[in-house]
This record gives C-alpha cells, structure tokens and sequence, in this order.
C-alpha cells in the first residue's frame, strides 16, 4: 500500500510539473500569423521531382519515353504504390 502511494505522489507531481511549463512553441503561437508560419514551415518543400507526371504502368511509360525520346526511370518496391510511402 505505501509503494502505492509513493508511486501516485511520484504521477501527480509529474503532472503538476507537466502542466505548468509552457514550451516555446506555445509561446510562439500568440497570433495567427505566427500559428499561419508554423503551419507553412511544416508543409512539404516543393521539389522538382513532384512535378514529374509518374506513371504506374510501364507500357504507358514506355510510350511516353519513346514519344519524348527520354530514358526511363524504374522505382520497384513491395507493397501499395499509391501509399506514397518508401
């Protein structure tokens, strides 16, 4: 029963200490301009690779390759391609 005791002392200062620090990140936030730069910092980058028109059959990439006389890149992997995950 003691080390019981202990144990929710121990939980309930914890959470005390817990719930009375502010992180920076809340401090930060105060306007919504500054919540609108939070939100944009965390949106993927715009990168050149997104841009490219994948294809997910390779007969329609083959004939898109000829047509446009350009190589073409084979990306392979096991599982769901649409998951848009490696």
């Amino acid at each position: 029963m003691k080390a019981l005791t202990t144990f929710m002392s121990w939980l309930l200062l914890a959470a005390i200490a817990t719930a009375q620090q502010t992180t920076p990140s809340t401090q930060r936030l105060g306007t919504p301009e500054a919540l609108r730069a939070e939100i944009d910092a965390l949106k993927p980058a715009n990168h050149v690779w997104r841009a490219i028109p994948w294809k997910t059959c390779p007969l329609e990439a083959l004939k898109a390759s000829r047509e446009q006389k350009k190589p073409i890149l084979t990306w392979v992997f096991l599982g769901v391609p649409t998951d848009e995950r490696c």
